[in-house]
């Protein structure tokens, strides 16, 4: 996942900061089209765009495109001499970045975009070297940049590619841009501390769900990345609203509690449920031969893990796999 969440804070006209997306890549790349990098003057930048190959001339290049404007370049990573910017890594592709220097405009935008994503919008945003701009996916764009925003989508949509050209051959990068995945944690013992550590760090907006004070006390105090923590019974469903994507995770390892949570939501539009445990107990649960197809038990990729730092790694990494083949899957709208 991009570091596009964290980026937009950050962004101040005050200081001399680039914005760095890849628009595209032919071949193969460290990091994928819609990846962004905030660099500033003083050294400092949050993302990365490649494995340190292209961060050092990224930086040089900060003051050129605050006099010069937004512009496109071009690295080359097929080569393995030490003067090409392949320097041997292997990523055998061509990587084109679009550069924009943060101005007061670009940040406004860009701050109220992030808050149209927080509250659960996906949006679509495009940009040239002649400016961007961003809409809310399936809503109407505005002002100026309706007749290009509705060329970039319309554009996307048949060649499912990030960079496109418009009739004039000027490239446009589109971008789609999600809010952070959420994902509910039930039960908030010491198996699933690892797994709540893990999942922020892989950028998902965790929220620890118990019925034990001391539990999530402790949770607070080892994850502080954790985006809420929530007493049970009553705060688990009064305080929250399930939207469509939202994963869970259910591991109370309290039959009754597993039970209750897991007849709440099925009944929400969740993209994924799993639950702790065997098939056999999971049917138990819901006093049923067969499960619905939305959950999954037991829980994880099988990697063979065991322990409660192995079983976060299967499962965050089922997460990212399910997350990932609906991205490829998706139809624009």
């Amino acid at each position: 996942m991009d570091h596009l969440h964290d980026i937009i804070p950050q962004l101040s006209a005050d200081e001399k900061q680039i914005m760095a997306t890849i628009t595209n890549v032919e071949g193969s790349a460290y990091r994928k089209e819609g990846t962004a990098m905030l660099l500033q003057t003083d050294g400092d930048s949050i993302g990365m765009l490649s494995s340190g190959c292209l961060e050092g001339d990224l930086h040089h290049r900060i003051d050129d495109v605050h006099a010069e404007g937004a512009q496109v370049v071009s690295y080359d990573m097929r080569g393995y001499g030490e003067l090409s910017w392949g320097e041997g890594t292997g990523c055998n592709g061509v990587i084109e970045v679009l550069l924009e220097p943060v101005t007061e405009e670009l940040a406004a935008s860009m701050r109220r975009m992030h808050e149209a994503v927080n509250q659960g919008e996906t949006v679509l945003r495009w940009a040239t070297t002649e400016g961007s701009g961003w809409f809310i996916r399936g809503g109407e764009p505005d002002g100026q940049t309706v007749q290009l925003a509705g060329q970039a989508a319309a554009m996307k949509r048949g060649s499912g590619r990030s960079s496109i050209s418009d009739s004039r051959g000027e490239k446009i990068f589109v971008q789609t841009i999600r809010p952070r995945p959420r994902l509910f944690v039930f039960g908030a013992g010491p198996d699933a501390r690892p797994l709540m550590q893990m999942a922020a760090r892989c950028r998902y907006e965790v929220t620890a769900l118990d019925w034990r004070p001391a539990a999530l006390e402790k949770v607070k105090n080892e994850i502080p990345e954790t985006k809420r923590t929530l007493g049970f019974p009553h705060e688990w469903w009064a305080e929250t609203a399930f939207r469509s994507g939202d994963m869970a995770v259910i591991m109370t390892h309290h039959f009754e509690r597993d039970r209750e949570a897991l007849t709440h939501l099925l009944q929400q539009p969740m993209a994924y449920i799993g639950v702790l445990g065997s098939k056999a107990r999971t049917k138990r649960l819901l006093q049923t031969e067969t499960l619905p197809e939305m959950i999954t038990t037991p829980i994880g990729l099988s990697i063979g893990a065991e322990g409660p730092e192995e079983i976060a790694v299967s499962v965050v990494s089922q997460l990212i796999a399910l997350q990932n083949a609906a991205k490829t899957g998706e139809v624009m709208t």
